[in-house]
């Protein structure tokens, strides 16, 4: 029997009429019973899987049996783009039982934000950094505002716990909660994340609702996936072929890959357009409006398009080369094959023999079911200064007790401990950051110079963009160009952004402006922030491609050639399966792994722990170099195999051996409040960011440590 008749007749009535459906999803009728039972949930389900309306049918049922008035409902979203596409859904569904939407960011306007706070509507959509203006808001009754929220919905759950904004989120959401009379109930949506339980975890905080994952079967709809090697000149006519009459999206790692593709499909005859985070907003909503209303053209972004955003149905989904995650892929296939009777298509086009391999590997585990798990932290120092000193400054003064007992519920700071609270209070006195009079904490005089004047607006959000130059065309930005880049190039260059040909007319370097006019022919740009880490289990997976001689049935036979002289060629450098590979050099030492950037980097260190004379280069996720400037001090082959072995000795990451690593790690800040922690805090956050022990030991137990000689 269909839950359908657990929810109120106006919800019935919205459904059936308004809606026009005949029945639930799977997600929505395993959902519907648990929300109206209290749970904290997530919600695992494809793109376009139902997940919203499983989150608020049973959510609205609740406010409107209860009667419930002012804000109850709180809908998170991680990009203002997301909030547009959802507001018409969201005011329809409220809609059924009377109730109001009000959207909530930067572009809505101070007067229309003013009548919300006199006469709140029931679901307010909003992103973290807008909530935390609320709480700042001198003139808002926070009580009467949040006194009766029920209930927080939060989209796309595994972008906010991968990062620093997840944890603001978490950190207002438990300050929130200090002024609700209710529990309130929490609820987090997600398509891929390998480890919901921790999740849950994450999200609970203070909550003592019972909690839930719900992961309804997969529906095995069909799909249509590709693999085409091509060299980089026939890209564009590859894409051509499966592109031309359709809509398609078009996926690159990088932005400078985005913008060479966009400049050799012009030729092409096929409208096309580019998206990515360095192009103005006003150009990437362009973008995504033209693409929507069009039949024949395509759309070629990173990973801005990634989360659902609606450009509309999409034929085919293609991507260059190959993503860096299985989570990704899922993301970006889950864009296709949405319409009714429709088949998702995916293409990857792989330019070089490894991305073959990795789009390989990328399918494999997929295929089993397994995609990467998001990485949480219970030791955010940096996000607490952060909150340390919003609290000071929404109180005007804050008692200490107060804000550790607020925000030590939410998870990622659930790890500290008092006497650490007490000595970043300290630090944070010490350096005028804050002061500390009768076991109150006040914002100090100069954390206003030191973060701006403009109503302290630097400490609204938590990430941190990469120093760029604004790109202006006769007083239009078009978007932006990292610095380094420009001191690089000098005052006269020329550059594709957002698809177009510029040239610098003038370069203001005190304001970081560049005026451009249009140019005939340029070259795209670099941004030295394309990059990611690859897992341990995909480049496990890598390696076990190369060294089987297994044949794949979704390959064809060029690809096939090519993946077999991929094999010949690494086979002859004596990889191996369950093999750590040690080749020695004049200035040290090759170690060959295939076991991701946080494991190579913990066992590196781990060798550098026990042999001083050594520094790291070249680390990737295949593996690293440990290089020696002084020859005299130069370990043996056989000293550095043992170095490597006895990592897997019981009590190796004992205390001292931990203390140690900490200190091995660089000082340098992964995000925006790091840096004005003191350098013992530093390096403790950034080490659980770079490190992994429990992987490196299961791999270093598995594998045997040889020497390159004993291999040939």
């Amino acid at each position: 029997m269909s839950n359908f008749h657990l929810l109120c007749e106006p919800l019935q009535n919205g459904i059936i009429s308004k809606l026009g459906w005949r029945g639930l999803t799977p997600i929505q009728e395993m959902t519907i019973p648990e929300v109206i039972d209290g749970k904290n949930l997530i919600l695992l389900a494809p793109t376009a899987g139902g997940k919203t309306e499983a989150a608020f049918f049973p959510i609205l049922h609740n406010i409107h049996t209860e009667g419930l008035g002012g804000l109850s409902v709180i809908y998170v979203s991680p990009i203002k783009a997301l909030l547009n596409n959802q507001e018409e859904r969201l005011e329809k569904l409220s809609s059924f039982v009377y109730r109001g939407v009000f959207k909530w960011h930067g572009d809505v306007a101070r007067g229309e934000k003013g009548k919300y706070f006199k006469d709140p509507s029931s679901v307010l959509m909003i992103t973290p950094e807008s909530l935390e203006v609320i709480l700042m808001n001198k003139r808002v009754n926070k009580n009467e505002l949040f006194g009766n929220v029920r209930a927080i919905v939060i989209d796309e759950i595994h972008s906010f716990a991968e990062g620093e904004r997840g944890v603001h989120l978490m950190a207002v959401l438990e300050r929130i909660q200090d002024y609700s009379k209710h529990d309130i109930q929490r609820i987090g949506l997600s398509a891929t994340v390998g480890n919901p339980e921790q999740i849950s975890e994450w999200l609970q905080g203070s909550s003592s609702r019972k909690r839930r994952v719900i992961d309804p079967p997969k529906e095995n709809k069909p799909k249509k996936i590709e693999v085409k090697y091509v060299l980089e000149d026939q890209l564009a006519a590859e894409v051509y072929k499966r592109a031309y009459g359709n809509k398609s999206l078009l996926f690159s790692n990088s932005r400078t890959g985005a913008e060479k593709v966009k400049n050799s499909l012009e030729e092409k005859g096929i409208e096309s357009y580019v998206h990515h985070s360095s192009i103005n907003k006003y150009f990437r909503e362009v973008a995504e409006e033209n693409f929507k209303l069009g039949k024949n053209n395509i759309i070629i972004a990173t990973s801005t398009l990634e989360l659902g955003i609606d450009i509309g149905d999409l034929d085919i989904v293609l991507q260059l080369d190959s993503p860096y995650s299985v989570s990704s892929f899922l993301q970006r296939m889950g864009r296709t094959g949405r319409r009714q009777g429709s088949i998702g298509h995916f293409v990857f086009f792989p330019t070089q023999s490894e991305k073959l391999v990795i789009a390989i590997a990328i399918i494999n585990l997929a295929m089993r079911g397994w995609v990467e798990s998001v990485k949480v932290t219970k030791k955010s120092f940096d996000l607490l200064f952060h909150q340390i000193l919003m609290m000071a400054l929404q109180f005007l003064g804050v008692n200490k007790e107060q804000v550790f007992s607020i925000l030590g519920k939410a998870y990622p700071f659930s790890a500290i401990s008092e006497e650490e609270y007490n000595e970043l209070l300290n630090y944070m006195s010490e350096e005028e950051f804050i002061q500390i009079e009768r076991n109150k904490i006040y914002a100090h005089s100069e954390t206003e110079k030191k973060f701006g004047r403009s109503n302290f607006m630097e400490l609204y959000t938590t990430f941190e963009t990469n120093k760029e130059f604004i790109v202006r065309f006769r007083n239009r930005t078009i978007g932006t160009l990292e610095r380094w880049y420009v001191n690089a190039l000098g005052d006269e260059f020329q550059f594709t952004l957002a698809g177009a040909s510029w040239k610098t007319i003038k370069i203001e370097y005190d304001r970081s402006i560049i005026y451009v006019d249009e140019a005939k022919n340029s070259v795209p740009p670099n941004w030295m922030s394309d990059s990611s880490f690859i897992s341990y289990e995909l480049s496990q997976e890598v390696l076990n491609i190369i060294t089987s001689e297994d044949n794949y049935s979704f390959l064809n036979s060029a690809e096939l050639a090519v993946l077999s002289i991929y094999r010949e060629e690494l086979t002859m450098t004596g990889l191996k399966k369950d093999t750590l590979i040690v080749d020695e050099r004049k200035d040290g030492f090759i170690i060959t792994t295939y076991a991701g950037n946080r494991v190579n980097y913990t066992i590196a260190n781990s060798v550098r722990s026990q042999m001083k004379c050594f520094d790291i280069s070249s680390l990737t996720w295949k593996g690293f170099k440990l290089k020696c400037e002084d020859r005299e001090l130069l370990p043996t082959l056989s000293e550095v195999i043992d170095a490597i072995n006895k990592i897997t000795e019981e009590g190796f990451y004992g205390y001292e051996n931990q203390v140690r690593l900490v200190e091995l790690v660089p000082d340098i800040s992964f995000s925006k409040y790091q840096k004005y922690l003191p350098s013992k805090l530093r390096k403790v956050q950034s080490s659980e960011y770079v490190y992994d022990i429990e992987t490196t030991l299961s791999y270093l137990r598995d594998v045997k440590v040889l020497g390159y000689k004993d291999l040939i």
